[in-house]
């Protein structure tokens, strides 16, 4: 057995091996002062050693202490929150037939991580829930809707395009709005440049704008803004939740 200085954690001198009795026979050949810094080394009598290790004997009963509880059961919280985002990623796609379902959609994303937190609490009444937890549900619910809404929106395009071929309407709007975007991208490159801009120029500009690689890049980057609002959204929503969820949780027991 080593002993440890407590101010510089040196090993103190007199470390011996334990005898039949349990005690180290060189125990009062320890310094009293460390040789490193110099501190002063507090010993318990022989007797107080006695009391102090039957103390320590009898106040723990022998059994190994149960693991520490998680904070959230994520099987059932993700039980929760997956029927939300099925109806979201539902209303989302009926959105692209009726656009009333765009407020439904909204509603789902706004209260989606409350309710779940709500279905939560009720099949685990005594969990622990606070403003972190609730952050956590928004994020897990957030995710889920958007994974399930844009393979929802994929499969709707594969089966409209291929099966039923009705993208053209679709196709006709993507082309107005990207040559919209055309035409405020060369507006503002010309606002910026002034009289530098020559017909070469804008015309290369042009023909980079109507690239596929263009298009399919201006594509990725509004799914993935809208996939970033969408999450922000809720999550900031279930931080919200949770910090209600843990007002309500101190009225009840007061």
């Amino acid at each position: 057995m080593h002993r440890l200085c407590h101010r510089c954690h040196a090993e103190l001198p007199g470390a011996g091996t334990p005898s039949g009795n349990g005690h180290y026979p060189s125990d009062e050949d320890h310094a009293l002062f460390c040789a490193r810094c110099g501190a002063p080394q507090i010993l318990l009598p022989e007797y107080l050693r006695a009391e102090v290790a039957g103390a320590s004997l009898a106040a723990t009963t022998g059994a190994v202490p149960p693991p520490r509880p998680q904070m959230v059961d994520w099987p059932v919280a993700i039980a929760c929150m997956l029927p939300i985002a099925v109806a979201t990623a539902v209303f989302a796609v009926a959105a692209l037939v009726n656009a009333a379902a765009v407020l439904l959609t909204a509603l789902c994303v706004l209260s989606g991580a409350s309710v779940a937190l709500g279905l939560y609490r009720t099949r685990r009444p005594l969990a622990r829930v606070d403003g972190r937890v609730g952050l956590r549900f928004g994020l897990i619910t957030g995710l889920l809707m958007i994974s399930l809404i844009w393979i929802g929106m994929s499969a709707t395009g594969m089966i409209e395009r291929f099966v039923v071929h009705g993208m053209s309407g679709f196709d006709e709007s993507l082309a107005k709005a990207q040559a919209a975007q055309q035409q405020a991208g060369m507006a503002m490159a010309e606002q910026m440049m002034g009289a530098k801009v020559d017909d070469a120029m804008r015309q290369k500009q042009l023909a980079e704008m109507a690239s596929p690689e263009f298009r399919a890049g201006t594509l990725l980057a509004g799914v993935f803004l809208q996939s970033a609002i969408l999450l922000g959204l809720t999550t900031a929503a279930g931080g919200f939740a949770g910090i209600l969820q843990t007002r309500r949780g101190l009225r009840s027991g007061n």
